[in-house]
Protein backbone atom coordinates (compact mmCIF):
# COMPACT_ATOMS: atom_id res chain seq x y z
CA UNK A 1 0.00 0.00 0.00
CA UNK A 2 2.76 2.38 0.94
CA UNK A 3 4.55 1.64 -2.34
CA UNK A 4 1.32 2.38 -4.25
CA UNK A 5 0.85 5.69 -2.44
CA UNK A 6 4.47 6.65 -3.01
CA UNK A 7 4.13 5.83 -6.71
CA UNK A 8 1.00 7.93 -6.99
CA UNK A 9 2.68 10.86 -5.27
CA UNK A 10 5.63 10.57 -7.61
CA UNK A 11 3.30 10.59 -10.62
CA UNK A 12 1.48 13.67 -9.29
CA UNK A 13 4.76 15.44 -8.56
CA UNK A 14 6.05 14.46 -11.99
CA UNK A 15 2.96 15.74 -13.74
CA UNK A 16 3.00 18.95 -11.72
CA UNK A 17 6.68 19.43 -12.47
CA UNK A 18 6.16 18.77 -16.17
CA UNK A 19 3.27 21.24 -16.25
CA UNK A 20 5.29 23.79 -14.32
CA UNK A 21 8.27 23.40 -16.63
CA UNK A 22 5.98 23.73 -19.67
CA UNK A 23 4.41 26.89 -18.28
CA UNK A 24 7.84 28.24 -17.40
CA UNK A 25 9.11 27.63 -20.91
CA UNK A 26 5.85 28.93 -22.40
CA UNK A 27 6.22 32.27 -20.67
CA UNK A 28 9.99 32.50 -20.94
CA UNK A 29 9.58 32.32 -24.72
CA UNK A 30 6.59 34.72 -24.76
CA UNK A 31 8.46 37.69 -26.16
CA UNK A 32 10.23 35.73 -28.88
CA UNK A 33 6.94 34.05 -29.89
CA UNK A 34 5.25 37.43 -30.17
CA UNK A 35 8.11 38.96 -32.17
CA UNK A 36 8.16 35.97 -34.54
CA UNK A 37 4.40 36.30 -35.18
CA UNK A 38 4.70 40.06 -35.70
CA UNK A 39 7.55 39.59 -38.20
CA UNK A 40 5.42 37.12 -40.16
CA UNK A 41 2.55 39.63 -40.33
CA UNK A 42 4.84 42.45 -41.46
CA UNK A 43 6.20 40.20 -44.21
CA UNK A 44 2.57 39.75 -45.35
CA UNK A 45 2.17 43.53 -45.68
CA UNK A 46 0.48 44.19 -42.34
CA UNK A 47 1.14 47.50 -40.56
CA UNK A 48 2.13 48.07 -36.93
CA UNK A 49 4.21 51.26 -37.13
CA UNK A 50 2.36 54.44 -36.18
CA UNK A 51 4.16 56.33 -38.95
CA UNK A 52 2.38 54.04 -41.42
CA UNK A 53 -0.98 54.24 -39.63
CA UNK A 54 -1.21 57.97 -38.95
CA UNK A 55 -2.50 60.31 -41.68
CA UNK A 56 0.06 62.48 -43.51
CA UNK A 57 0.78 66.03 -42.31
CA UNK A 58 -1.62 68.73 -43.51
CA UNK A 59 -1.00 72.46 -43.84
CA UNK A 60 -2.79 74.18 -40.91
CA UNK A 61 -4.91 76.40 -43.15
CA UNK A 62 -6.23 73.29 -44.97
CA UNK A 63 -6.53 71.04 -41.91
CA UNK A 64 -10.13 70.40 -40.83
CA UNK A 65 -8.90 69.60 -37.31
CA UNK A 66 -7.22 73.01 -37.03
CA UNK A 67 -10.42 74.97 -37.71
CA UNK A 68 -11.24 77.01 -34.54
CA UNK A 69 -14.66 75.42 -34.09
CA UNK A 70 -13.22 71.93 -34.42
CA UNK A 71 -9.87 71.95 -32.63
CA UNK A 72 -11.13 72.45 -29.08
CA UNK A 73 -13.64 69.65 -29.33
CA UNK A 74 -10.93 67.23 -30.46
CA UNK A 75 -8.24 68.01 -27.92
CA UNK A 76 -9.95 69.31 -24.78
CA UNK A 77 -10.86 66.30 -22.67
CA UNK A 78 -14.24 66.69 -20.97
CA UNK A 79 -14.93 70.07 -22.59
CA UNK A 80 -17.24 70.91 -25.47
CA UNK A 81 -17.03 74.13 -27.42
CA UNK A 82 -19.89 76.38 -26.25
CA UNK A 83 -21.02 76.71 -29.85
CA UNK A 84 -21.42 72.95 -30.10
CA UNK A 85 -23.47 72.99 -26.91
CA UNK A 86 -25.84 75.42 -28.60
CA UNK A 87 -26.49 72.78 -31.27
CA UNK A 88 -27.57 70.07 -28.83
CA UNK A 89 -31.15 68.92 -29.29
CA UNK A 90 -33.46 69.85 -26.38
CA UNK A 91 -34.76 67.30 -23.90
CA UNK A 92 -37.40 65.11 -25.48
CA UNK A 93 -36.37 65.83 -29.08
CA UNK A 94 -34.44 62.59 -29.52
CA UNK A 95 -37.69 60.66 -29.08
CA UNK A 96 -38.81 62.25 -32.35
CA UNK A 97 -35.81 61.00 -34.33
CA UNK A 98 -36.63 58.22 -36.76
CA UNK A 99 -34.46 55.45 -38.10
CA UNK A 100 -34.12 55.18 -41.85
CA UNK A 101 -32.77 51.64 -41.67
CA UNK A 102 -36.03 50.63 -39.99
CA UNK A 103 -38.15 52.68 -42.38
CA UNK A 104 -39.12 55.34 -39.81
CA UNK A 105 -39.19 59.06 -40.64
CA UNK A 106 -38.25 61.81 -38.19
CA UNK A 107 -41.23 63.24 -36.34
CA UNK A 108 -40.64 66.96 -36.88
CA UNK A 109 -43.83 67.85 -35.02
CA UNK A 110 -42.53 66.18 -31.86
CA UNK A 111 -39.10 67.75 -32.32
CA UNK A 112 -40.65 71.20 -32.85
CA UNK A 113 -42.71 70.75 -29.67
CA UNK A 114 -39.58 69.79 -27.74
CA UNK A 115 -38.04 73.11 -28.82
CA UNK A 116 -41.10 74.87 -27.41
CA UNK A 117 -41.99 76.58 -30.67
CA UNK A 118 -44.20 76.16 -33.72
CA UNK A 119 -41.55 77.21 -36.24
CA UNK A 120 -38.23 75.39 -36.44
CA UNK A 121 -36.69 78.11 -38.60
CA UNK A 122 -36.82 80.53 -35.66
CA UNK A 123 -34.79 77.98 -33.68
CA UNK A 124 -32.17 77.54 -36.39
CA UNK A 125 -31.68 81.21 -37.25
CA UNK A 126 -29.38 82.01 -34.25
CA UNK A 127 -27.39 78.86 -35.09
CA UNK A 128 -26.64 79.99 -38.63
CA UNK A 129 -23.13 81.38 -37.86
CA UNK A 130 -22.16 78.08 -36.20
CA UNK A 131 -23.48 76.02 -39.11
CA UNK A 132 -21.59 78.31 -41.48
CA UNK A 133 -18.33 77.81 -39.55
CA UNK A 134 -18.86 74.05 -39.55
CA UNK A 135 -19.60 74.04 -43.27
CA UNK A 136 -16.46 76.04 -44.02
CA UNK A 137 -14.37 73.77 -41.80
CA UNK A 138 -15.55 70.66 -43.66
CA UNK A 139 -14.54 72.24 -46.97
CA UNK A 140 -10.87 72.11 -45.99
CA UNK A 141 -8.94 69.62 -48.09
CA UNK A 142 -7.29 67.45 -45.43
CA UNK A 143 -7.36 66.30 -41.85
CA UNK A 144 -4.84 65.28 -39.21
CA UNK A 145 -5.71 65.59 -35.55
CA UNK A 146 -3.31 67.65 -33.37
CA UNK A 147 -2.42 64.54 -31.38
CA UNK A 148 0.65 62.50 -30.53
CA UNK A 149 -0.29 59.46 -32.60
CA UNK A 150 2.93 57.65 -31.74
CA UNK A 151 2.04 57.96 -28.05
CA UNK A 152 -1.41 56.47 -28.45
CA UNK A 153 -3.26 59.71 -27.70
CA UNK A 154 -6.99 59.34 -28.42
CA UNK A 155 -9.16 62.23 -29.69
CA UNK A 156 -12.05 63.47 -27.58
CA UNK A 157 -14.41 64.16 -30.54
CA UNK A 158 -16.92 65.93 -28.31
CA UNK A 159 -20.12 67.53 -29.56
CA UNK A 160 -19.96 66.36 -33.16
CA UNK A 161 -22.77 63.81 -33.01
CA UNK A 162 -25.11 66.36 -31.41
CA UNK A 163 -24.22 68.91 -34.11
CA UNK A 164 -24.88 66.41 -36.89
CA UNK A 165 -28.29 65.53 -35.44
CA UNK A 166 -29.34 69.17 -35.32
CA UNK A 167 -28.06 69.72 -38.84
CA UNK A 168 -30.11 66.71 -39.95
CA UNK A 169 -33.27 68.19 -38.40
CA UNK A 170 -32.67 71.48 -40.19
CA UNK A 171 -32.07 69.65 -43.48
CA UNK A 172 -35.31 67.71 -43.12
CA UNK A 173 -37.23 70.86 -42.24
CA UNK A 174 -35.93 72.47 -45.44
CA UNK A 175 -36.57 69.32 -47.47
CA UNK A 176 -40.19 69.04 -46.40
CA UNK A 177 -40.85 72.75 -46.87
CA UNK A 178 -39.83 72.63 -50.51
CA UNK A 179 -36.14 73.58 -50.30
CA UNK A 180 -34.22 70.42 -51.29
CA UNK A 181 -31.28 72.56 -52.39
CA UNK A 182 -30.75 73.79 -48.82
CA UNK A 183 -31.28 70.28 -47.48
CA UNK A 184 -28.61 68.93 -49.82
CA UNK A 185 -26.14 71.56 -48.61
CA UNK A 186 -26.58 70.41 -44.98
CA UNK A 187 -26.42 66.76 -46.05
CA UNK A 188 -23.12 67.37 -47.82
CA UNK A 189 -21.71 69.13 -44.76
CA UNK A 190 -22.40 65.96 -42.75
CA UNK A 191 -20.89 63.76 -45.45
CA UNK A 192 -17.76 65.90 -45.71
CA UNK A 193 -17.31 65.73 -41.94
CA UNK A 194 -17.58 61.93 -42.08
CA UNK A 195 -15.10 61.88 -44.94
CA UNK A 196 -12.53 63.77 -42.86
CA UNK A 197 -12.49 60.86 -40.40
CA UNK A 198 -11.69 58.17 -42.96
CA UNK A 199 -7.90 58.27 -42.51
CA UNK A 200 -7.91 58.56 -38.71
CA UNK A 201 -6.46 55.43 -37.05
CA UNK A 202 -8.80 55.30 -34.06
CA UNK A 203 -11.78 53.02 -33.54
CA UNK A 204 -13.64 55.93 -31.94
CA UNK A 205 -13.15 57.90 -35.18
CA UNK A 206 -14.46 55.03 -37.28
CA UNK A 207 -17.46 54.65 -34.99
CA UNK A 208 -18.22 58.38 -35.20
CA UNK A 209 -17.84 58.29 -38.96
CA UNK A 210 -20.40 55.50 -39.24
CA UNK A 211 -22.75 57.22 -36.79
CA UNK A 212 -22.50 60.46 -38.77
CA UNK A 213 -23.30 58.69 -42.02
CA UNK A 214 -26.34 57.05 -40.42
CA UNK A 215 -27.47 60.45 -39.14
CA UNK A 216 -27.02 62.09 -42.54
CA UNK A 217 -28.56 59.27 -44.56
CA UNK A 218 -31.89 59.88 -42.84
CA UNK A 219 -32.10 63.03 -44.99
CA UNK A 220 -31.11 61.24 -48.19
CA UNK A 221 -33.52 58.36 -47.52
CA UNK A 222 -36.55 60.53 -46.71
CA UNK A 223 -36.01 62.58 -49.86
CA UNK A 224 -35.71 59.39 -51.92
CA UNK A 225 -38.83 57.85 -50.37
CA UNK A 226 -40.90 60.98 -50.95
CA UNK A 227 -39.34 61.72 -54.35
CA UNK A 228 -38.26 65.20 -53.38
CA UNK A 229 -34.82 65.28 -55.03
CA UNK A 230 -34.23 66.62 -58.53
CA UNK A 231 -32.15 64.73 -61.10
CA UNK A 232 -29.08 67.02 -60.63
CA UNK A 233 -29.32 66.65 -56.84
CA UNK A 234 -29.56 62.87 -57.18
CA UNK A 235 -26.43 62.89 -59.37
CA UNK A 236 -24.50 64.79 -56.70
CA UNK A 237 -25.76 62.54 -53.91
CA UNK A 238 -25.00 59.39 -55.88
CA UNK A 239 -21.39 60.49 -56.41
CA UNK A 240 -21.03 61.29 -52.69
CA UNK A 241 -22.33 57.88 -51.63
CA UNK A 242 -20.33 55.97 -54.23
CA UNK A 243 -17.02 57.18 -52.80
CA UNK A 244 -17.80 56.28 -49.18
CA UNK A 245 -15.61 53.36 -48.04
CA UNK A 246 -16.10 52.21 -44.47
CA UNK A 247 -14.13 49.00 -45.00
CA UNK A 248 -10.80 50.81 -45.30
CA UNK A 249 -11.61 52.93 -42.23
CA UNK A 250 -12.48 49.88 -40.15
CA UNK A 251 -9.38 47.97 -41.21
CA UNK A 252 -7.23 50.94 -40.21
CA UNK A 253 -9.08 51.17 -36.88
CA UNK A 254 -8.42 47.51 -36.08
CA UNK A 255 -4.74 47.92 -36.90
CA UNK A 256 -4.60 50.91 -34.56
CA UNK A 257 -6.45 49.11 -31.76
CA UNK A 258 -3.99 46.25 -32.06
CA UNK A 259 -1.06 48.66 -31.93
CA UNK A 260 -2.49 50.26 -28.78
CA UNK A 261 -2.68 46.87 -27.09
CA UNK A 262 0.84 45.96 -28.10
CA UNK A 263 2.22 49.31 -26.97
CA UNK A 264 0.52 48.93 -23.61
CA UNK A 265 1.99 45.46 -23.09
CA UNK A 266 5.47 46.64 -24.06
CA UNK A 267 5.14 49.67 -21.82
CA UNK A 268 4.03 47.66 -18.80
CA UNK A 269 6.82 45.17 -19.43
CA UNK A 270 9.29 48.01 -19.06
CA UNK A 271 10.62 47.78 -22.60
CA UNK A 272 9.58 51.32 -23.61
CA UNK A 273 8.45 54.56 -21.96
CA UNK A 274 4.95 54.77 -20.53
CA UNK A 275 2.39 55.66 -23.22
CA UNK A 276 0.14 58.71 -22.98
CA UNK A 277 -3.02 56.61 -22.79
CA UNK A 278 -1.81 54.98 -19.55
CA UNK A 279 -2.94 57.33 -16.73
CA UNK A 280 -0.42 59.17 -14.61
CA UNK A 281 0.43 57.17 -11.55
CA UNK A 282 -0.59 53.98 -13.36
CA UNK A 283 1.15 50.61 -13.16
CA UNK A 284 4.88 50.61 -12.77
CA UNK A 285 7.03 48.42 -15.05
CA UNK A 286 6.56 44.75 -14.23
CA UNK A 287 9.01 43.49 -11.61
CA UNK A 288 8.65 39.76 -12.35
CA UNK A 289 11.61 39.63 -14.69
CA UNK A 290 11.60 37.54 -17.84
CA UNK A 291 8.69 35.38 -16.62
CA UNK A 292 6.44 38.41 -16.07
CA UNK A 293 7.36 39.96 -19.39
CA UNK A 294 6.68 36.64 -21.10
CA UNK A 295 3.21 36.53 -19.55
CA UNK A 296 2.44 40.02 -20.89
CA UNK A 297 3.69 39.14 -24.35
CA UNK A 298 1.66 35.92 -24.41
CA UNK A 299 -1.48 37.95 -23.67
CA UNK A 300 -0.48 40.53 -26.28
CA UNK A 301 0.02 37.73 -28.80
CA UNK A 302 -3.38 36.16 -28.08
CA UNK A 303 -5.36 39.42 -28.27
CA UNK A 304 -3.37 40.57 -31.32
CA UNK A 305 -4.24 37.36 -33.14
CA UNK A 306 -7.92 37.95 -32.50
CA UNK A 307 -7.82 41.58 -33.67
CA UNK A 308 -5.83 40.44 -36.71
CA UNK A 309 -8.70 38.21 -37.78
CA UNK A 310 -10.82 41.38 -37.72
CA UNK A 311 -8.19 43.15 -39.82
CA UNK A 312 -8.25 40.31 -42.34
CA UNK A 313 -12.05 40.15 -42.48
CA UNK A 314 -12.31 43.10 -44.86
CA UNK A 315 -10.56 43.54 -48.19
CA UNK A 316 -11.03 47.18 -49.12
CA UNK A 317 -9.37 46.76 -52.52
CA UNK A 318 -11.84 44.05 -53.56
CA UNK A 319 -14.64 45.79 -51.63
CA UNK A 320 -15.44 42.51 -49.89
CA UNK A 321 -15.94 41.23 -46.37
CA UNK A 322 -15.22 37.61 -45.34
CA UNK A 323 -17.22 36.51 -42.26
CA UNK A 324 -15.50 33.10 -42.19
CA UNK A 325 -12.20 34.78 -41.31
CA UNK A 326 -13.54 35.96 -37.96
CA UNK A 327 -13.37 33.76 -34.86
CA UNK A 328 -16.78 33.81 -33.17
CA UNK A 329 -16.94 35.13 -29.64
CA UNK A 330 -18.35 31.81 -28.41
CA UNK A 331 -15.53 29.84 -30.01
CA UNK A 332 -12.98 32.28 -28.59
CA UNK A 333 -14.36 32.00 -25.05
CA UNK A 334 -14.60 28.22 -25.27
CA UNK A 335 -11.01 27.87 -26.38
CA UNK A 336 -9.74 30.05 -23.54
CA UNK A 337 -12.20 29.11 -20.80
CA UNK A 338 -9.53 27.33 -18.72
CA UNK A 339 -6.66 29.64 -19.64
CA UNK A 340 -6.58 31.85 -16.56
CA UNK A 341 -3.11 33.02 -17.53
CA UNK A 342 -4.71 34.72 -20.57
CA UNK A 343 -7.35 36.57 -18.56
CA UNK A 344 -6.29 40.06 -19.83
CA UNK A 345 -6.75 38.93 -23.43
CA UNK A 346 -10.12 37.38 -22.59
CA UNK A 347 -11.36 40.59 -20.97
CA UNK A 348 -10.47 42.85 -23.89
CA UNK A 349 -11.85 40.82 -26.79
CA UNK A 350 -15.65 40.80 -26.15
CA UNK A 351 -15.84 44.60 -26.47
CA UNK A 352 -14.83 44.30 -30.14
CA UNK A 353 -17.37 41.69 -31.21
CA UNK A 354 -20.15 42.68 -33.59
CA UNK A 355 -18.52 45.82 -34.97
CA UNK A 356 -17.59 44.28 -38.32
CA UNK A 357 -21.20 43.20 -38.96
CA UNK A 358 -22.53 46.69 -38.16
CA UNK A 359 -19.96 48.45 -40.34
CA UNK A 360 -20.54 46.03 -43.21
CA UNK A 361 -24.32 46.46 -43.13
CA UNK A 362 -23.93 50.24 -43.19
CA UNK A 363 -21.53 49.98 -46.14
CA UNK A 364 -23.97 47.65 -47.91
CA UNK A 365 -26.79 50.16 -47.53
CA UNK A 366 -24.56 53.02 -48.66
CA UNK A 367 -23.73 51.04 -51.81
CA UNK A 368 -27.43 50.39 -52.30
CA UNK A 369 -28.16 54.08 -51.71
CA UNK A 370 -25.98 55.03 -54.69
CA UNK A 371 -27.95 52.55 -56.80
CA UNK A 372 -31.26 53.95 -55.52
CA UNK A 373 -30.17 57.44 -56.63
CA UNK A 374 -29.56 55.97 -60.08
CA UNK A 375 -32.95 54.24 -59.99
CA UNK A 376 -34.66 57.55 -59.18
CA UNK A 377 -32.83 59.27 -62.02
CA UNK A 378 -34.00 56.50 -64.35
CA UNK A 379 -37.59 56.91 -63.11
CA UNK A 380 -37.48 60.67 -63.64
CA UNK A 381 -36.24 60.08 -67.18
CA UNK A 382 -38.36 57.07 -68.19
CA UNK A 383 -41.42 57.40 -65.96
CA UNK A 384 -40.89 54.06 -64.23
CA UNK A 385 -38.19 51.95 -62.60
CA UNK A 386 -36.17 49.61 -64.83
CA UNK A 387 -36.87 45.91 -65.17
CA UNK A 388 -33.22 45.10 -64.43
CA UNK A 389 -30.38 46.93 -62.70
CA UNK A 390 -28.30 46.42 -65.84
CA UNK A 391 -30.62 48.90 -67.58
CA UNK A 392 -29.00 51.65 -65.51
CA UNK A 393 -25.71 51.21 -67.37
CA UNK A 394 -24.23 53.42 -68.72
CA UNK A 395 -26.59 56.41 -68.45
CA UNK A 396 -27.16 56.31 -64.68
CA UNK A 397 -24.31 54.03 -63.51
CA UNK A 398 -20.88 53.20 -64.89
CA UNK A 399 -20.79 49.86 -63.08
CA UNK A 400 -22.99 48.04 -60.57
CA UNK A 401 -21.70 47.47 -57.03
CA UNK A 402 -21.54 43.87 -55.87
CA UNK A 403 -22.64 41.99 -52.79
CA UNK A 404 -20.07 42.59 -50.04
CA UNK A 405 -20.29 39.07 -48.60
CA UNK A 406 -20.71 36.82 -51.64
CA UNK A 407 -19.22 39.01 -54.36
CA UNK A 408 -22.32 38.32 -56.45
CA UNK A 409 -24.76 40.85 -57.92
CA UNK A 410 -27.22 42.92 -55.91
CA UNK A 411 -30.73 41.46 -55.91
CA UNK A 412 -33.43 43.64 -57.44
CA UNK A 413 -37.02 43.42 -58.60
CA UNK A 414 -39.55 46.04 -59.66
CA UNK A 415 -42.69 46.01 -57.56
CA UNK A 416 -45.38 48.10 -59.27
CA UNK A 417 -44.46 51.71 -58.62
CA UNK A 418 -41.73 50.67 -56.18
CA UNK A 419 -38.86 48.16 -56.03
CA UNK A 420 -36.99 45.75 -53.80
CA UNK A 421 -33.21 46.03 -53.59
CA UNK A 422 -30.99 44.05 -51.25
CA UNK A 423 -27.92 41.92 -50.79
CA UNK A 424 -27.54 38.86 -48.62
CA UNK A 425 -26.43 39.47 -45.07
CA UNK A 426 -23.72 38.19 -42.78
CA UNK A 427 -24.68 34.52 -43.11
CA UNK A 428 -24.35 34.60 -46.92
CA UNK A 429 -27.83 33.11 -47.36
CA UNK A 430 -30.55 34.70 -49.51
CA UNK A 431 -33.62 35.23 -47.28
CA UNK A 432 -35.63 36.72 -50.16
CA UNK A 433 -35.24 40.25 -48.87
CA UNK A 434 -36.25 39.55 -45.26
CA UNK A 435 -34.40 41.55 -42.63
CA UNK A 436 -33.33 40.17 -39.25
CA UNK A 437 -34.60 41.56 -35.96
CA UNK A 438 -33.75 41.05 -32.32
CA UNK A 439 -35.88 41.86 -29.28
CA UNK A 440 -39.58 42.60 -29.11
CA UNK A 441 -41.85 45.61 -28.83
CA UNK A 442 -40.07 48.88 -28.06
CA UNK A 443 -36.80 46.96 -27.63
CA UNK A 444 -36.91 45.52 -31.15
CA UNK A 445 -34.03 46.53 -33.38
CA UNK A 446 -32.32 45.39 -36.54
CA UNK A 447 -29.77 42.62 -36.13
CA UNK A 448 -26.95 43.02 -38.68
CA UNK A 449 -25.89 39.39 -38.20
CA UNK A 450 -29.28 38.00 -39.29
CA UNK A 451 -31.38 38.25 -42.44
CA UNK A 452 -30.67 40.22 -45.61
CA UNK A 453 -29.43 43.80 -45.91
CA UNK A 454 -32.40 45.44 -47.61
CA UNK A 455 -32.86 48.99 -48.82
CA UNK A 456 -35.70 50.14 -46.54
CA UNK A 457 -39.01 51.58 -47.58
CA UNK A 458 -41.14 53.67 -45.26
CA UNK A 459 -43.30 51.75 -42.81
CA UNK A 460 -46.84 53.11 -42.67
Amino acid sequence: MRTWILGLLLVIVGLASALGLWLLGYHLTGKSAFQHWKAERIAMGDRFDWKALAPPPVAPEQNFAEAPLVRGSIVAKGKVDARFKALTLPKGAEAGLGNWMEGRRDDLVAITTAYGTTDLQTVFKPMEPIFRDLDQATRRTGNRFPLAYEEGEIPALLGFRAAMRTLRVRALANLRSGHPDLALEDLQTCLRFADHLKAEPHLISALLRTATLNIALQVAWEGLEDRLWTAPQLTVMQADLARMDLLASLKLAWQAERSYGIAQAESLAGDRPKMMFIPEGGPEPVRLGVLGRGWLYRNALESSRFVTCLVDAQDEKAHRVYPDRIISGAAWEKRLRFRYDLLPARIGVPTLLGQVERFTRTQALIDEGAVVCALERYRLDKGQYPERLEDLIPAQLATLPHDLVTGGPLLYSRKGDSFKLYQVGWDGVDHDGTVGWTGEGAARKLDPARGDWVWPHASH
